[in-house]
């Protein structure tokens, strides 16, 4: 069969002009071998090769992917880079660490510090926000006398514009300073968190350095 094949493919190429110099050679989806001087685009979704004048495979073509398989490529590709982005921004981190620190106690410090002038402010915005709260419970008593909420039906006065308008600005700063007092805690836990990881990186880079001079 080998050898019918080898004169088939002789016979082939001696019947093509001079000037072509290749032969191709595809399997179609029912296993069928077919070889010629050019492909058609039905095979295209199969693995072709290109044959000298001699039935030699010089050359693979891969067949033509899918659309699936190519958003699988590019999906890995994505992957693939974003691994190697990471790896890149963690050493870069790595060095920092180690050129900025020489013991983890440092960070530790420099931790303490960050936290501790976030609680000083934490401080003031508590200490605001109960002097708003006082003045609220004594804007509730003077409200008291007023027809407020109103009433159709009430003989209270109505509420002054001048007292509305403190009702207004203590109920906004109040909840700007509780806002503030969110945001800050927020702060704090994240700086707590990510010194918290620079103290274990560091610590093991450092395990890491006297491994390698550690015979």
């Amino acid at each position: 069969m080998k050898s019918q094949i080898a004169i088939f493919i002789c016979l082939l190429c001696l019947s093509l002009p001079a000037a072509a110099d290749d032969l191709y050679k595809w399997v179609d989806k029912n296993g069928v071998t077919h070889y010629g001087d050019a492909i058609p685009a039905e095979a295209s979704t199969q693995e072709r090769h290109v044959l000298n004048r001699h039935g030699v495979t010089v050359k693979v073509l891969d067949r033509q992917k899918t659309i699936a398989e190519l958003n699988a490529m590019a999906a890995a590709a994505a992957r693939m880079e974003q691994e190697k982005s990471a790896e890149q921004m963690q050493a870069e981190r790595d060095r920092v660490l180690l050129d900025t620190y020489l013991s983890a106690r440092e960070i530790e410090m420099l931790r303490d510090r960050r936290v501790l002038a976030i609680e000083a402010r934490l401080g003031v915005t508590r200490h605001y926000l109960e002097n708003l709260r006082a003045e609220w419970d004594e804007l509730e008593v003077e409200v008291a006398e007023y027809n407020f909420p109103y009433d159709a039906n009430s003989e209270l006065p109505a509420l002054p514009e001048e007292l509305a308008e403190r009702i207004v600005f203590t109920e906004n700063a109040m909840a700007e300073h509780m806002s503030s007092l969110r945001e800050l805690r927020t702060q704090q836990s994240k700086i707590r968190s990510r010194f918290e990881r620079d103290i274990s990186r560091f610590k093991l880079l450092k395990e890491q350095e006297l491994a390698s001079v550690t015979p």
